[in-house]
């Protein structure tokens, strides 16, 4: 796959999404045939040919739009495809969840122009398993090809796709080519946006002794941070993040304290299963759902056990406490 080619059909794509934008941005396949198709082409995944790609790739039961395929047939990533514009956020973890299921080792996400790609075993937070993150209107045209690099046919079937600020080492075969395009560029791994020194500790490990103050903030793993006013918050604003991903629904609900317990802390209605009412109700605003507001400390818990109930690991969640 030479760079200059790359480049020449990124520039393409940007001159359709300027002067096609509202027509794409009405219809998934259009976006497809238009924005999405070329450039999985020029990165050595010719879509028409079914050694290389599988469309509506059955994932748990759902069809990815696309898979990748290794030589032994098997999908070395999935994509999911959406319309220009519409946003990726709500269906990032479902994508993730539908390939971790389904033993796929990446996942992507597009909309034709933001491209994400993610790391989906990684035992990290949303943010560090995203090896890809590029927008073909908002960056330099180079630095969108040097950045696309982990989807390229020969890199992804390697099995452990390397970034582009890994690949010169990697790769000196290419090294050559893609020299004149690092040079033009400073490219950095991306850091870490939170850590234990910055006071957020994973709510997998957050054990808060009684009378301890609630934390100030909650970050899930899509990076999405929500204020803290309370330790019932913890669980309002979790149920809130579950129920807008599509994770928690009212057909997976009511969910216990624990397993073996009758007593629920999050119902459609406000009573528990041995049929007492809630003794603190709340009502999540944005669903149908009741939270058990009563507990305090206890709530930090609970929360842990809601996450784990919809498949998401607590320790992909973080609290920020106070010192």
């Amino acid at each position: 796959m030479p760079l200059d080619d790359l480049v020449s059909v990124i520039e393409t794509l940007q001159q359709r999404i300027r002067d096609h934008g509202p027509t794409l941005r009405e219809n998934e396949t259009r976006t497809r045939i238009a924005l999405i198709d070329p450039l999985l082409t020029a990165l050595g995944w010719d879509v028409s040919d079914p050694a290389l790609v599988t469309p509506e790739y059955n994932v748990s039961g759902r069809w990815a739009d696309y898979a990748l395929l290794r030589s032994d047939s098997k999908p070395a990533a999935t994509i999911e495809a959406k319309k220009l514009g519409e946003s990726l956020a709500s269906h990032r973890m479902q994508m993730l969840n539908y390939s971790n299921a389904s033993g796929v080792e990446y996942a992507g996400l597009t909309d034709g122009d933001h491209w994400e790609l993610y790391e989906v075993f990684k035992p990290a937070r949303l943010e560090e398993r995203r090896i890809v993150d590029v927008s073909i209107v908002d960056m330099q045209t180079h630095q969108i090809a040097l950045q696309l690099l982990p989807l390229w046919r020969i890199n992804m079937a390697s099995g452990q796709p390397v970034v582009a600020w890994n690949l010169i080492a990697t790769m000196p075969a290419i090294e050559a080519e893609l020299n004149p395009l690092v040079a033009e560029l400073t490219l950095e791994p991306p850091s870490a946006a939170i850590s234990p020194a910055m006071g957020w500790a994973a709510l997998s490990s957050f054990n808060p002794i009684p009378g301890a103050n609630p934390p100030t903030s909650l970050r899930f793993p899509d990076g999405d941070t929500r204020e803290v006013k309370n330790w019932r918050y913890l669980v309002v604003e979790t149920v809130k993040w579950l129920w807008s991903n599509e994770l928690l629904t009212e057909s997976n609900v009511p969910v216990r304290y624990s397993p073996n317990r009758k007593r629920f802390s999050v119902n459609v209605e406000p009573v528990h299963g041995t049929g007492a009412k809630f003794f603190s109700p709340v009502r999540v605003s944005g669903t149908p759902l009741f939270i058990e507001g009563q507990g305090g400390v206890e709530l930090p818990g609970r929360t842990k056990t809601l996450l784990e109930h919809c498949g998401i690991d607590p320790a992909t969640v973080h609290l920020q406490v106070e010192p």
